[in-house]
């Protein structure tokens, strides 16, 4: 992947044809609108998720050892 400057940071990247596609021409704003919506949409599924039983199960392992641990300290 190549990368350009980013104009006026210092060491910033970003990948070529951010501002506009392969030939340089920029990116139609409605395509760029629904391409974030759908992005939005996605990332609200996966925060909305629940979160598994088991992971709910290893944290509350974890808690307990930390509560546990802090009994054996001065």
């Amino acid at each position: 992947m190549t990368t350009q400057k980013a104009g006026g940071g210092a060491g910033v990247q970003r990948p070529a044809g951010v501002d506009g596609g392969a030939d340089g021409a920029p990116v139609d704003s409605l395509l760029q609108s629904s391409l974030g919506r759908k992005l939005r949409d996605s990332y609200q599924e996966v925060v909305n998720e629940e979160v598994p039983e088991k992971f709910l199960a290893l944290l509350d392992q974890l808690k307990k050892k930390e509560v546990g641990s802090g009994d054996d300290q001065p």
